[in-house]
């Protein structure tokens, strides 16, 4: 589970801003609030929604956690001196400026024993720009540290000379000439992964396994055929897909794989009241979009894992997205703590979510987007009507017209 996040000279994040969300031990007991194994003693909840207008920033959000899980997974594969990542604001004070990230989460542990399978890690990262540029081109610093006991630990510190140094506990010692072929533009720990060290490689690993549908530019949706294959190499996924199609109360009964007389595989969808099966082509755009975003939301309830999935109710009915967000809301359908990150536009959400799930987005006179959690503004009741709040502009975060 994510924990906090900290940005800074990021897109259209100007100035460094932090989404922390641990849950004060104030809140009352909530299904949808979990504690992490690392770190019992802490509530995360396990939906959290960015709202806010179009432009405001909510993307840029999804894809600093897109590009930095990118970065720490495939990063020693980049061309030398470039990252192709991390754009600046846009402004020529911020081109010369290091963007600089840091995220706090909970993963399987590298060093404990199967008494303490997870640990709480912190992730640090800061990219420069050799001169005033867009994009950066060297790491300036890089760390991860995990919390045993709750202090900070180093595993792995980066420094500005380049040196990489290793805590005493790993299985790479300092004199390993590994330490020194990190390139300036990848992340350390992808390259001592890629070389082999099982730490690293560890948790490389637990990152690759994040369900992302975030890009530079609009979502990710898989082509058909490849979503047609999964289902088919996967008929556990199949039958969970299609017995919450057939709750979803759309007319469907559920869905098949059939291999059809053009040789080809085809998602097909039997219908109450119909003589034959709708092929997948022929369903609603909301139909189609939810089959090809479930996989990756199954895949995380089913590990335990996170899904980042930005405009995830687009073409959605309402009810639907209330639906889906249930799925990591209740412990019978999320018994394994998995976590949703997503940005939404209805405003319907609102009505069924409480207020430690909710993050609104928004931007500054200046272009600078700013982010805060609905439970740190003063004055909101948990019983308050969250989306009357919303459009009565005591949150934040409204569009503005005229």
């Amino acid at each position: 589970m994510l924990h906090r996040i900290s940005v800074g000279n990021f897109q259209s994040i100007r100035d460094p801003v932090t989404l922390d969300f641990r849950v004060p031990g104030t809140t009352p007991e909530r299904p949808w609030l979990r504690r992490p194994t690392a770190r019992p003693d802490l509530r995360i909840s396990t939906v959290i929604v960015l709202i806010g207008p179009n432009g405001c920033g909510k993307t840029t959000w999804l894809r600093v956690l897109a590009d930095t899980i990118r970065f720490a997974v495939h990063s020693y594969g980049y061309q030398p001196g470039h990252i192709p990542h991390f754009p600046a604001f846009v402004s020529d004070e911020a081109y010369g400026m290091p963007t600089s990230i840091e995220v706090e989460f909970d993963a399987p542990s590298l060093l404990s024993g199967p008494d303490e399978p997870n640990r709480v890690f912190r992730y640090t990262l800061e990219l420069l720009r050799a001169t005033p540029n867009f994009l950066p081109d060297t790491v300036g610093y890089e760390a991860l540290h995990d919390f045993p006991q709750g202090r900070p630990r180093r595993l792995m510190e980066r420094r500005g000379d380049g040196s990489v140094h290793i805590g005493r506990e790993l299985s790479i010692r300092p004199s390993d000439d590994r330490l020194a072929s990190v390139p300036a533009n990848a992340s350390a720990l992808s390259t001592l992964s890629r070389m082999g060290v099982e730490e690293f490689s560890q948790i490389v690993g637990s990152l690759a396994q994040v369900q992302m549908n975030v890009t530079a530019v609009d979502p990710i949706r898989p082509d058909t055929e490849t979503v047609t294959h999964y289902f088919r190499d996967n008929p556990g996924v199949k039958d969970r897909m299609s017995d919450r199609l057939g709750r979803f109360d759309l007319g469907i009964e559920g869905m098949d794989v059939q291999q059809w007389d053009d040789g080809k595989w085809h998602l097909a969808f039997p219908h109450s009241g119909l003589n034959r099966s709708i092929p997948f082509e022929s369903e609603s755009a909301g139909t189609r979009h939810v089959v090809h975003v479930y996989p990756a939301l199954d895949y995380a309830l089913e590990t335990g894992g996170l899904a980042i999935m930005d405009a995830l109710d687009n073409d959605l009915h309402a009810d639907l997205v209330d639906e889906i967000l249930g799925w990591f809301r209740r412990e019978k359908t999320n018994p394994r703590n998995a976590q949703l990150i997503c940005s939404l536009h209805s405003l319907s959400v609102l009505d069924e979510l409480e207020k430690e799930e909710v993050y609104i987005v928004e931007k500054s006179r200046d272009g600078g987007t700013q982010a805060y959690g609905v439970s740190d503004i003063q004055g909101v009741r948990r019983s308050a009507d969250l989306r009357k709040l919303y459009r009565g502009g005591a949150l934040g975060g409204l569009p503005g017209f005229g």
